[in-house]
């Protein structure tokens, strides 16, 4: 995970947000009478992908994606049609995630203090693949950190498989070349890229190579 700048909210939310939260925030959380069945995020789906480079906010890779509610209707439905609620995700993140919504919450990619950010949570082994708690965490940081990989189930095979066969890829196309070498240099600035699925292990891969340090 890395962080991620929403921007503004696109034009005509406002209006669905005042429309339909009433309808949500009567419904929960004593589920009384008819749960809303209005899902009008779903036409924002396109502005949501673009602030994510359509690459998922969780696991970073990349998909048709949908759009989460980091906070969940079921426990926020005040949020329900909130920009700064949405984040873009894989339908496998999404479908694991759920309603799920630990004490403390869950770290968000989308976090404006830099001390809430996912790069002071999380680090990556470029062996095996793993997203970890970042070691120097305090203990409530370090069992958010743990919950949120745990639930999202971050280290499944399938993720794993994809950044080790990913980073095979990068070192192949970097061929041990010099960090001078025009065409290196031009290559690290594509796979470095925020634009660039699984950019946050392939940066730590690169400086762990030589190729960026870590005021890229």
């Amino acid at each position: 995970m890395h962080t991620v700048i929403r921007g503004p909210a696109p034009g005509g939310l406002r209006a669905i947000r005042e429309k339909y939260t009433p309808r949500w925030v009567q419904y929960y959380p004593t589920k009384t009478g008819r749960k809303p069945s209005d899902s009008k995020w779903q036409e924002f789906h396109r502005d949501v992908s673009s602030v994510f480079f359509g690459n998922c906010g969780y696991c970073e890779e990349d998909d048709k994606g949908e759009v989460d509610h980091f906070r969940p209707k079921s426990r926020f439905p005040e949020r329900v049609y909130e920009w700064e609620n949405w984040v873009f995700v894989c339908h496998a993140c999404n479908h694991v995630k759920g309603g799920k919504w630990p004490a403390g919450g869950y770290v968000d990619p989308c976090a404006k203090s830099r001390n809430a950010r996912p790069e002071a949570y999380f680090r990556f082994d470029t062996t095996t693949g793993e997203i970890l708690p970042t070691p120097t965490l305090s203990a409530a940081r370090q069992r958010r950190a743990k919950q949120m990989i745990a639930d999202l189930r971050l280290n499944a095979y399938h993720h794993l498989k994809k950044r080790v066969a990913w980073l095979r890829v990068v070192n192949g196309a970097l061929d041990g070349r010099d960090t001078n070498d025009p065409k290196a240099r031009q290559f690290v600035k594509l796979v470095a890229s925020r634009e660039t699925w699984l950019s946050t292990i392939t940066r730590t891969w690169l400086e762990e190579a030589g190729y960026m340090d870590d005021t890229n």
